[in-house]
């Protein structure tokens, strides 16, 4: 196991404890027996493994399991099947629980500022490339960018520090269209 592979796994665990991503991962369905592919290596795997390439196939993200895993063998089959509802229910809980743990952001503005307002939103989107063949859950935005695409929006409340939403768009839907989905 390469340097920088164990030092991402050891920041996983570090940020979420063994048993609450196994708890979770059974809560949520991904997992229902025992398996080679648990909740925790799947997380490791597409956390740190290659998908910020949309062209990334499962044969590589096969061969990442040995780098973090002890000497386990998945096939890009076995990886393949395990992409279903659960896998994004699991993901979506652990998101979940990440976002949870921010600590409240440090306030950079008189106190006094937004005192005649019950709630002041911060709202920022980021987008990311995705394979082409998911164009039609998650179409890209046109041109010569990539066929599929997806954005994340975020919505910060600043005087609760909370997430006050949270979403995948997907990348064609611009923000200033977006944020009237929010406001509503």
């Amino acid at each position: 196991m390469t340097a920088c592979t164990r030092s991402a796994v050891s920041m996983l665990t570090d940020f979420f404890s063994s048993d609450d991503i196994e708890a979770t991962a059974r809560r949520t369905g991904f997992v229902k027996r025992a398996s080679k592919i648990t909740g925790k290596l799947f997380l490791a795997l597409v956390t740190f493994g290659s998908w910020s390439d949309a062209t990334t196939t499962l044969a590589p993200l096969a061969a990442k399991v040995t780098q973090l895993g002890a000497h386990l063998a998945v096939s890009p089959e076995a990886i393949h099947q395990r992409m279903h509802h659960g896998a994004v229910a699991f993901l979506q809980d652990m998101i979940r629980q990440a976002l949870a743990k921010i600590p409240a952001l440090e306030k950079v503005c008189d106190d006094g500022l937004f005192t005649c307002f019950t709630k002041v939103y911060l709202a920022d989107s980021t987008g990311f490339a995705l394979p082409d063949s998911v164009h039609d859950l998650f179409p890209g935005s046109g041109g010569s960018a990539s066929k599929a695409g997806a954005k994340i929006q975020a919505v910060w409340d600043y005087k609760s520090s909370v997430f006050g939403h949270f979403a995948l768009t997907p990348w064609n839907i611009p923000d200033q269209k977006y944020i009237d989905t929010v406001v509503a």
